[in-house]
């Protein structure tokens, strides 16, 4: 008897295990900055294999790398750069070049691009690990694009289900009701000609191709693609960690609830696996649907939108996985991965008002806080 009852509980901890493993993989390609799209059924049965994104929209690994390798080359210079305090008659003392961190470079590069390569050879050959990093944080931020681009695809097909269902005639189809969700969700009425419009594909395809516009916008707002996807990390992560919390609760009332299930002829522990597969996938629906609204709505002032995004970044990388997380959804306990730690300040802050460590006598935001 006491054997069924611990065999009962691993089966229904098998099934929260299997979503911690989902949602745990989840999150660290989120804080690594990696991608690689899922296949459809039909692209696995053709054989087709999955690749990380090369290239989004106008960006290539080429186009972003000269950029980024020459903050990550300042970057570098920066940090060998110790600033001395004054002399007694305040004449300022030039600064003293120290050794390059590369833990620290690691974690300022991070805190910058949201990549985080391994350094390895930096201390020993400057300039060709500056080059290969830059071509590998281009490729992280292609794919964290993609990511935006793909979650953004499945929340208006999504819509696009809700009020054009497939199987209801185009004059059936609720086009204000579209355009409502579509500005609830990516903050803007979207042009629609139906005249002609019989196919909900070309109806899907002409509000894509305004979001994507949207997008390319922002980039351009907010001083470049890395600083979008500052914020796009920083409320990803968000939902993630606050859905996750309500899910387990959720889990554990199925749990408590479904033995009643016994009583109408039907196995507790499938509906158990058949309900959790639901309650896991609108709780990853719900975070696509709520990433969206808070993106595409938050607006920054323009002079503040660079600081805004990093003040995000620090907050995203004290996000960092956490050695062990427990859950009510059962006993055990899934270890996180070790690698990448926690991003942690290696020196105190430079305020944008106070003097660059430099020692150029201007202030940090107007010499080498302009260039970072």
């Amino acid at each position: 008897h006491n054997f069924d009852i611990r065999k009962n509980l691993l089966e229904y901890d098998d099934v929260m295990n299997q979503q911690r493993k989902t949602i745990y993989a989840l999150r660290r390609q989120i804080l690594e900055g990696t991608y690689v799209p899922l296949l459809s059924e039909g692209e696995l049965k053709a054989g087709k294999r999955a690749e990380v994104p090369t290239a989004s929209g106008k960006h290539t690994v080429d186009s972003l790398a000269p950029e980024i390798r020459s903050v990550l080359g300042r970057l570098a210079e920066f940090l060998t750069r110790q600033q001395q305090p004054p002399q007694p008659d305040g004449t300022p003392t030039p600064p003293v070049t120290v050794p390059l961190d590369p833990v620290r470079f690691r974690s300022e590069m991070y805190r910058l691009f949201g990549a985080y390569p391994e350094v390895t050879g930096l201390v020993e050959d400057r300039v060709a690990t500056l080059d290969r990093l830059a071509r590998e944080v281009a490729s992280s931020l292609i794919q964290q694009r993609e990511r935006l681009l793909d979650m953004s695809e499945e929340v208006l097909q999504e819509l696009v289900d809700e009020t054009c269902p497939e199987n209801a005639h185009a004059e059936e189809w609720d086009i204000e009701g579209l355009k409502a969700g579509v500005k609830e969700r990516f903050g803007f009425e979207p042009t629609i000609k139906t005249k002609g419009l019989l196919e909900r594909d070309k109806l899907a395809g002409m509000v894509w191709n305004q979001i994507e516009k949207i997008i390319e916008a922002r980039e351009e707002e907010w001083h470049g693609l890395p600083n979008l996807l500052r914020f796009f990390r920083y409320f990803l992560l968000e939902e993630i960690d606050q859905r996750w919390i309500e899910h387990l609760k959720n889990m554990e009332a199925l749990r408590e609830g479904i033995g009643l299930r016994g009583y109408g002829q039907k196995d507790p522990k499938q509906e158990y696996k058949k309900e959790g597969f639901v309650i896991f996938g609108a709780m990853m629906a719900s975070i696509s649907r709520n990433l969206c609204t808070k993106l595409y709505h938050v607006q920054v002032a323009r002079d503040e939108s660079e600081a805004a995004a990093r003040q995000m970044a620090e907050k995203a990388a004290a996000r960092r996985p956490r050695p062990t997380i427990e859950s009510g959804g059962g006993s055990a306990q899934v270890q996180e991965p070790g690698k990448p730690q926690p991003v942690r300040r290696e020196a105190n802050k430079v305020g944008r008002n106070d003097p660059c460590p430099c020692g150029s006598g201007k202030k940090y935001k107007k010499c080498h806080g302009a260039t970072l």
